[in-house]
Formats: C-alpha cells, structure tokens, sequence
C-alpha cells in the first residue's frame, strides 16, 4: 500500500480545530518548517511564534510521555487543544510530532517505550498529524546493532497496527543507511513504518543522498530535515542541496521541509536559520 492510499483509507481526525489546520502554509507556496527545539522552545508554545516572526510555515512540535515544568503534556486534551489553538492564531501549521525521548529512553531496550510510543500515536492523530518522528541516536542509535535492530522490529511490530489505524507514520530518524531502513521496513511490513530523512546526518555519516532520496522513494521518506552538520550557513557547508532538490523532486516529494541545525558563528539561533531558510528559498525549496 503507498501512502497515498494509507493515508485515504486510515486517517481520520477527530478535531475541528485538526481539521481546519492541516492546510495552514500551503496557499503561499511556503513548505519550510523549523523543529521547536531548533529554535530554543522544545515542547513550547512559543515555537509558533517563533517560526511566524522568521517567516516559516510550520513547526515539528515535541512529544515527550515525560514533560518537564513549562512544556506541553500533549497526552492531555487541555494542551493539545492550546497547541491546535497556538497553530490556529499564528497560521503556522503542525507539520509532525517527534519523540526524541528515545535518545535517552532507548525504543530499543526501555520496557516502557511501546506504551510511550502509542502515546504518540494517539497524541498525533488527536491532532490531525500524519507524521510521528522518532529518533534513534544516543543511547538508541542502531547502527552495527544486529540485535538492538532485532528488537526494535520485534517493537516496532507493537506499534505499527495502532499507527495504521489511527493514520500516523512511524517515521525512523536514525544513523543507518537505506538498505538498513529497508531491511526494518520490510521486516516489521507495514505501511506505517516509512524513513523520516535527514540530509545532515545522512551526508555526515558518508552516505549519498542523491542516490538514497532516489532508493527509498516517495512512498517511503515521509518527511524530510533540511540539514548541514558542517558550522556553515547552507549553500557554503558540506550539503549538496540543490542535488538533494533535484532527487527529492525526481520522486515526487511534495511535503514540508523542516529546519534543524545549530546557529552559525556570530549569528543567533534565529538569524541562522532566517539565512538558512533565504538561500533554500533562492534554490527553490518553498516553490
């Protein structure tokens, strides 16, 4: 099954206010985003705010089953209604949830991670978001893993019916490579389990971005960071972005782009990636 077809057939928003923000950032031709913890505002309310004043249409908002004080317990009806109200006065779209709760709390070994992450499955469909990313780095990185990967199949094969059912993407953020993605993928076999693609960490672990955009497909990058782990504002680092572009619109890419990265030299948090965002913009990354 593609996604399109997952899509149609499984997801279903039970929110008004769901609803009415999914198309928030589309009329303009704007598809680029920023992670809230980018910017300083994991879990906040103020990452909308935030996003609006750089001129960006979307956020990635944080899921954590372990909120700390001042950030948003999205497993409750109360804060993800502020967050859907939040999106609504800004115009700034939810693009996905994250859970990097994962890097410390590894998916792979903690017993507690399943339940965490159909927690973010029922957040994320509670609020119309059709992409849930979650992180493998740190204490959960998989690579040269045979038998954490093992496991995170086994886990994985948890989660995945909820996720189909109520419409959510498991997207997989890690440090393996495409043919790695595709041997989980396949293994836990369901349309729910797809590669949340990240150009920094690919480029930085020597994997060829071209080639794996092109691999992996539409049917199986369900969201994509815009990223360059090199201290470079974009376009003078180490990322090919235009070649990234070109393999992205080769497939048939037609989603939102997500900012991610540290600030760059004298320049803040904020005005990195305001220069990010204007060269992405000149290469055609929000046409």
């Amino acid at each position: 099954m593609n996604r399109r077809n997952f899509l149609t057939t499984a997801f279903a928003t039970p929110s008004f206010l769901a609803l009415s923000q999914a198309g928030l950032g589309q009329d303009s031709g704007n598809r680029m985003g920023i992670t809230d913890w980018t910017i300083g505002a994991r879990s906040r309310l103020e990452a909308f705010d935030l996003a609006k004043a750089s001129n960006l249409a979307c956020v990635q908002a944080s899921f954590t089953p372990i909120p700390n004080e001042g950030e948003t317990d999205l497993s409750t009806e109360r804060d993800r209604e502020a967050l859907l109200l939040k999106s609504e006065e800004t115009g700034i779209a939810i693009a996905s949830t994250a859970m990097g709760v994962f890097n410390k709390h590894a998916f792979k070994a903690v017993p507690e991670a399943v339940e965490w992450a159909k927690m973010g499955v029922e957040a994320s469909h509670q609020l119309g978001v059709e992409v849930m990313l979650m992180a493998f780095f740190g204490k959960n990185d998989l690579k040269d893993d045979t038998e954490g990967t093992a496991e995170t199949i086994k886990r994985l094969k948890q989660v995945a019916p909820l996720a189909e059912e109520r419409g959510v993407i498991l997207g997989l953020e890690t440090t393996i490579d495409a043919d790695e993605h595709l041997h989980i993928i396949e293994s836990v076999g369901s349309p729910a389990v797809q590669v949340y693609y990240d150009t920094g960490n690919s480029h930085g672990n020597g994997y060829d971005i071209n080639k794996e955009i092109r691999q992996l497909g539409n049917n199986l990058i369900c969201e994509v960071h815009v990223k360059d782990r090199s201290k470079q504002i974009f376009g003078q680092g180490e990322v090919d972005f235009v070649g990234a572009l070109q393999a992205l619109e080769a497939i048939g890419y037609d989603r939102w782009f997500v900012l991610e990265g540290g600030k760059v030299g004298e320049f803040d948090q904020i005005e990195t990636m305001e220069k990010h965002a204007a060269y992405l913009r000149e290469i055609g990354y929000s046409s």
